[in-house]
């Protein structure tokens, strides 16, 4: 059979979360609901912090942006949904490339959002009188700009390295849309260096995001262990909760680092439902919207909006 690179004129077929047309439609609807309510959730945080005065500080600052980051990460995946209420479940090559760049890209920003927000806690918490030094505004905007520095730069890597592949045969997804794994599936030449490529940058992405987060959190732990009062202990402790409940479940479901041999694209559609909506879905729940500053600002935003 003879192989041809990726051309413009190449489409690729989407399987999508199952093979059951009747379930399938009934798993979409149910992931643009999830979609919309991740949608307002973020929506309504970005927008009382942005308006609010007394919101305007690192660590809000940070969950602004981490808002923002979860509508982009889970809006790349939406417009492939829709094509799974059509009879033709395609999307076109320049979308494949355009998908998995800033799906990656977003997805690995997030990772480095996380691990900043972890150092934001060890701030707080174990230098609060150096707090303002050590997250000012340059500060906290070098880590906002650099984790999505970092995140697009290990994207364009990974576009690039499986785009440079050849393909032959039937251009088939087993996925709702284009991520590494199943297009790597479709090479029929040798992908070893690709995927040794791929691991060594997810790897140092993963590592360094997860050494971040353990070592803020190691110190975090001894300072609060530290302290002879109960309620300075237990006030530490509820400063950090919202971040590491977060930490749990993004990193709780993390599979995409396993050898191809022993992963199944059809666990991974699964992961892939929890980190695209599930996950954009329950951050604004855990960081923000049962935080008593931002509820304050929103009865604030809300009875202004009324008195006018």
């Amino acid at each position: 059979m003879e192989r041809a690179n990726l051309s413009r004129g190449i489409e690729f077929e989407l399987l999508g979360l199952t093979s059951d047309p009747w379930l399938q439609r009934l798993l979409v609807m149910v992931f643009l609901g999830t979609y919309t309510i991740m949608l307002l959730r973020n929506l309504i945080v970005f927008i009382m912090i942005h308006v609010s005065a007394t919101l305007h500080t690192p660590v809000y600052s940070l969950l602004k942006s981490l808002s923002f980051l979860d509508f982009c990460y889970s809006s790349t995946v939406v417009p492939t949904l829709v094509n799974f209420l059509a009879k033709r479940k395609v999307i076109s090559y320049p979308g494949c490339m355009a998908q998995m760049f800033f799906y990656a890209g977003f997805a690995t920003s997030e990772c480095y959002r996380v691990a900043a927000m972890a150092y934001d806690r060890y701030a707080a918490i174990c230098n609060p009188l150096l707090y303002s030094t050590a997250m000012s505004p340059e500060v906290c905007a070098s880590l906002i700009v650099g984790s999505y520095s970092a995140g697009f730069l290990s994207s364009l890597i990974h576009m690039s390295c499986i785009f440079s592949l050849k393909f032959c045969g039937a251009h088939v997804v087993t996925h709702f849309f284009c991520d590494g794994p199943p297009i790597l599936s479709l090479s029929r030449v040798d992908t070893s260096l690709c995927e040794i490529l791929l691991f060594v940058f997810a790897g140092f992405n993963l590592v360094s995001c997860t050494l971040t987060i353990l070592v803020s959190y190691l110190f975090i732990l001894i300072t609060i262990l530290r302290r002879n009062s109960a309620q300075g202990r237990f006030k530490a402790v509820c400063t950090c909760a919202s971040h590491f409940a977060a930490v749990c479940l993004f990193y709780g479901t993390f599979m995409y680092l396993r050898p191809r041999s022993s992963h199944s694209l059809t666990q991974a559609r699964m992961v892939a439902v929890i980190y695209t909506v599930v996950i954009p879905m329950l951050n604004p729940l855990i960081y923000s919207l049962r935080n008593k500053d931002v509820k304050e600002a929103l009865r604030k935003v809300w009875g202004r909006k009324i008195m006018e």
